[in-house]
């Protein structure tokens, strides 16, 4: 396969000659000037070919010797395959104007369905080698030459030995003037003079009848091929000034050879610095440190920590007061304003006097003239003198904790003010009240409180009245309801079905986790990438970063489909009656409402109303166990970096079969 992209190289150069400068058109007569406006407009509208894509219908005027002219009509091609929308036909270099002939065009379109038909290959061998793998064996027995050693992109070129190439070229030959012969070129040695292209194969083995069908085919077939020839142009290019092909592009994060340090422009790799972490390894779509040294890329990893540090303090406290309360007495004695008044929004900014932020911005320039003497270090635990006190593995795992925690603070505080400034709540009211989207509109209607409820006592928690619009009833119209909800989550009345669905979601992926963690540990996993990705068996949480980039697109591709399915056929339709947690699965479930469609397998089980009610306890209850056994599942491997497993382990330590053991063996 990677020889594929050679051949590439003679198509993309063969191609480079539709770049030359344009000619001068002929002067036309006045009576064909409506024609020559017509042809002008079919040049102006395009079709993206790299070859010859259509000809211009122009007249050429001829000489006579009696000083009159008379005109022949060249060939007009403007209404071939390929003049597709949006450019229609396109001919900027004027390879179809003059004297252009039907036989020109067709010699001109062959070319083009041959490049196009071999960059389509070539497109596939850059990438299939690095996806799927080489052939096993050897490429030459004689000079030890393996599939496996042979590296894609150009660099397979000089791999290739001599008579390897002079094997391509002769297959190359035969394919042109036996196997296919193109029909275009007419003469000894060819076929009969016919249609660009028609090798006569036929669509899949079978010629096609209709001709709408193999007009739609052939147009396929001509884009396909000139989007190959850009592709592989593209690839070609960035693999000689990165030296990596794109596989190895896309895994390592060099997306783009002009700011990545790689290739011809390397200079400092900062691809190799703390940060750079999987799934997006190296990331800098803004090209922050093209062609820049080391003292640069530490000064935007100052600004980045900073940043970093100060929208971590800021989260917290845009949640912190909500939550527990804010501190007693004055702010600001001489303006009488309290702690207490000053709201966890974007409004505090407009709250607080001069004064304070005059005291804010000395402590800041502080902690900046103490950041001149360390800019990156502050010591562990900060400011306690403690520094260069850890070992270089435990530092560069607290560096990398603080570089993410502080990414994902600077993303959650941005989502944060911005909701903040849509709504004009802080984030714990949001969650109180149920508006967690400030664009989907009717969630900041507070629904009426239930007068009757609230006087009870919640089953969960006996000390607190039942949560408002909750029925403290386990078989009431939320099956396992008892009352609990110390967040304020169901104020909003209207968005309980969408929270029962997300805990049942979440629930279900728990019990599949807890079930999965047991399975790795047990050492009965399946291998779906045996001997070339193994994972670690005893460690899932590590098992998780063997997992590569392949895997875990398929994984978020599923993810992504079921998660629209259940949008589109469950909770986008709880007005229609649709249940939480109902996917459609039994068919004769007493659910209640309308039913959604699976696109898999059903089945069928009758059961009563109080069956069925017994059995969402069930699940509802073994959900919530899931979750906090998940959680705490993490943190065990986590802290101890083995996973645990709901199936004990039989087997004695040696302490336990060894101390204390005095008989004597063989007795």
């Amino acid at each position: 396969m990677p020889v594929m992209s050679k051949i590439a190289a003679s198509a993309a150069l063969g191609a480079s000659v539709a770049f030359l400068a344009p000619q001068k058109a002929p002067t036309r007569q006045p009576a064909l000037r409506a024609s020559t406006q017509r042809s002008g407009a079919s040049l102006g509208a395009a079709g993206l070919s790299l070859g010859a894509a259509g000809v211009l219908g122009a007249g050429v005027a001829l000489a006579r010797p009696n000083g009159r002219s008379v005109v022949r009509l060249a060939y007009d091609a403007s209404k071939e395959i390929g003049a597709c929308d949006p450019l229609l036909f396109w001919d900027p270099i004027g390879y179809c104007g003059g004297d252009c002939t039907k036989q020109d065009f067709d010699r001109r379109r062959a070319v083009e369905l041959k490049h196009g038909r071999i960059c389509m290959f070539a497109a596939l061998g850059m990438l299939w080698p690095d996806v799927f793998g080489k052939f096993d064996g050897y490429l030459s027995p004689s000079q030890n030459l393996k599939f496996a050693d042979v590296p894609s992109g150009l660099a397979a070129i000089s791999k290739v030995p001599l008579e390897g190439w002079l094997q391509v070229l002769l297959v190359a030959g035969l394919i042109e003037t036996q196997l296919f012969k193109d029909q275009s070129f007419g003469g000894f040695g060819y076929a009969k003079y016919g249609e660009p292209g028609n090798f006569g194969t036929g669509y899949w083995g079978r010629k096609i009848q209709d001709p709408a069908e193999r007009k739609l085919k052939l147009t396929t077939e001509l884009n396909n091929g000139r989007l190959a020839m850009i592709a592989v142009a593209g690839m070609l290019i960035q693999n000689g000034l990165t030296g990596q092909s794109p596989i190895e592009q896309l895994t390592a994060g060099h997306i783009s050879p002009f700011n990545d340090g790689q290739g011809a422009f390397a200079q400092f790799d900062p691809s190799k610095e703390l940060g750079a972490c999987p799934p997006l390894g190296y990331w800098d779509p803004f090209g922050m440190m093209a062609f820049q040294d080391e003292a640069k890329f530490l000064r935007n990893r100052e600004l980045e920590l900073k940043h970093g540090r100060i929208c971590m303090v800021a989260a917290i406290g845009m949640i912190v007061p909500d939550l527990f309360g804010r501190f007693g007495g004055y702010l600001s004695p001489s303006m009488n304003l309290k702690f207490a008044d000053v709201p966890c929004t974007i409004e505090a900014i407009y709250q607080v006097p001069a004064a304070g932020w005059l005291q804010i911005l000395g402590f800041a320039g502080l902690l900046e003239a103490r950041n001149l003497a360390f800019p990156r270090n502050y010591g562990y635990p900060p400011f306690w003198g403690q520094i260069n006190k850890l070992k270089p593995e435990e530092k560069a795992k607290k560096l990398l904790a603080e570089i993410n925690n502080g990414r994902l603070a600077m993303i959650a505080m941005a989502a944060i003010v911005a909701q903040n400034g849509a709504t004009g709540q802080s984030l714990v009211e949001q969650f109180t009240t149920g508006n967690l989207n400030p664009f989907v509109g009717g969630y900041a209607q507070q629904e009426p409180a239930n007068k009757v409820a609230m006087r009870a006592n919640s089953e969960a928690l006996p000390w607190a009245p039942v949560p408002e619009n909750l029925t403290n009833n386990i078989f009431g119209p939320y099956v396992g309801d008892a009352g609990f909800d110390p967040a304020g989550f169901a104020k909003n009345k209207r968005l309980l079905p969408w929270y029962r669905e997300a805990e049942l979601a979440h629930g279900r992926v728990c019990m599949l986790a807890v079930l999965g963690y047991t399975v790795q540990t047990s050492g009965a996993k399946w291998e779906p990438f045996i001997t070339r990705y193994p994972t670690d068996s005893a460690d899932p949480l590590k098992a998780a970063t063997q997992v590569p980039i392949i895997g875990w697109l398929q994984i978020i591709t599923v993810i992504a489909l079921s998660e629209l399915w259940r949008y589109e056929n469950v909770i986008s339709k709880y007005g229609e009656g649709v249940q939480p947690g109902d996917l459609g699965w039994n068919v004769d479930a007493p659910a209640g409402g309308k039913r959604p469609k699976w696109f898999g397998p059903t089945f069928t089980a009758k059961y009563t109303p109080q069956e069925w009610n017994n059995m969402k306890l069930r699940e509802i209850k073994h959900c919530r166990l899931a979750m906090v056994g998940f959680f705490f599942m993490v943190l065990t491997n986590a802290s101890t970096g083995a996973g645990p497993s709901l199936i004990p382990s039989f087997t004695q330590s040696e302490f336990q079969s060894s101390v204390g053991d005095f008989i004597p063996k063989g007795l």
